[in-house]
Formats: C-alpha cells, sequence, structure tokens
C-alpha cells in the first residue's frame, strides 16, 4: 500500500461498551470511597469501571440474590417536587402528571435544599375544604414541617424504623447539603425489601390508628 493510500485509512477507535454491566451517570451526591464488588456480577466498563461510583453512587453491575443494604439503593431518584413559593394549584397538576399523592417542598430550585412536604390531603383540607383560591395560595401556607428525612447513606433499616415510629409511608431522602435526592416510600420497602416477615411488620405498623 502505498504511503498516501495508508495516510487516508484511519484505523479503529477502541471504544469501551457499558452493555449491561458499565458505570451509567445518574445525579445525586458522590459518596466516599468505591462500590464493593458483589458476586456474582460482570465487570464492565466506564469511567471508574464497573465498581465506580456516578453522583448517586450506584454502579450497572447486574446481580442477583443482593439484599438492599443503604437507602440509595432502594430510593425512588431525583422525585418530582414543588417550591414553596408555588401555588397549590401547581401542586395539584404535578401529583396529577406524575401520579402521586406527595411531594417534597424545596426553597428554590437553586437550591433544591427541603423545607416541607405537600400532600394530597393537604391540597383537600388546607385548601379546598377550607374555601382558599388554589392559584393564589402559596405551598408554604400549607405545607407540613418539619420533615422527617433520611440519608441515602442510612442503613435500610433506619428508614424502616421511622416509617414505623412516626407512621409515614413517605420518607424524602436528603443529602449532607438538604437538598432532595430520593423519595422511599412504603411500596418501595414492599417491592424491594426480600424480607416478607420485615414488609408485614411496616405495613401493620404504619397502618395502626395513631
Amino acid at each position: 500500500m502505498s504511503k498516501r493510500k495508508s495516510e487516508g485509512v484511519k484505523k479503529p477507535r477502541l471504544v469501551d461498551k457499558v452493555g449491561h454491566s458499565g458505570v451509567y451517570p445518574m445525579s445525586g451526591p458522590h459518596p466516599p470511597g468505591d462500590a464493593p464488588a458483589v458476586w456474582p456480577g460482570t465487570w464492565g466498563q466506564g469511567k471508574r469501571g464497573a465498581a465506580g461510583y456516578e453522583d448517586h453512587g450506584e454502579s450497572e453491575l447486574i446481580v442477583t440474590r443482593v439484599v438492599p443494604e443503604k437507602c440509595r439503593d432502594i430510593m425512588t431518584k431525583d422525585p418530582a417536587f414543588c417550591q414553596a413559593e408555588d401555588k397549590a394549584a401547581i401542586a395539584g397538576k404535578l401529583m396529577q402528571r406524575h401520579d402521586i399523592g406527595v411531594l417534597p417542598v424545596v426553597e428554590n430550585l437553586h437550591s433544591a435544599k427541603l423545607v416541607g412536604i405537600v400532600t394530597d390531603r393537604d391540597l383537600a383540607i388546607r385548601v379546598l375544604a377550607e374555601g382558599r383560591d388554589p392559584h393564589k395560595t402559596a405551598i408554604r401556607e400549607i405545607m407540613s414541617q418539619p420533615v422527617v428525612t433520611c440519608s441515602p447513606d442510612d442503613d435500610v433499616e433506619v428508614v424502616i424504623k421511622l416509617m414505623e415510629r412516626h407512621q409515614l409511608k413517605r420518607i424524602p431522602a436528603v443529602d449532607k447539603a438538604g437538598r432532595v435526592v430520593g423519595m422511599i416510600s412504603q411500596a418501595d420497602i414492599a417491592l424491594r425489601i426480600p424480607d416478607e416477615t420485615k414488609v408485614a411488620e411496616v405495613v401493620t405498623s404504619i397502618a395502626q390508628p395513631r
């Protein structure tokens, strides 16, 4: 092959293929350290390998028979939320759009700092039942506070005990800066915790009258 022809031939570039075993980007705080390797799993690729953490601190290792240990393992990431100065009607529309009954309330979109929580019951009791205009009533006026929260780094047992103690079906997860990064519901416990006895205890405890 001539020199001219060889100069026009591009060598194939090797690219890491993520597939089902690499690290994929998510959102949230970086936890300390690297993710533990859990058998069985397939080592994949990524900036820090399959054992690397990105944002929420999760690896895309495909594993089986693994019991969730931390709140980050079972929480719903990046939940919908509203701002304290938003009107009640906005909260109602967000609940309808996302088919949910509760919204974390943040100080503003920039900080995402948790300042309260508003539920569909709050809208019904504190707005509609009192004859207030949902288009003029700020969420700050009807939200509940302080809010019972957990950390993504807390053991799952911590959030379970909080639910039982306070009889709550949903608990926001906040990082060290107080920003909302997830939401853990009773359904998350039921679907992601393999211990059926423990799940039954949580459901029964929450359902008990105060």
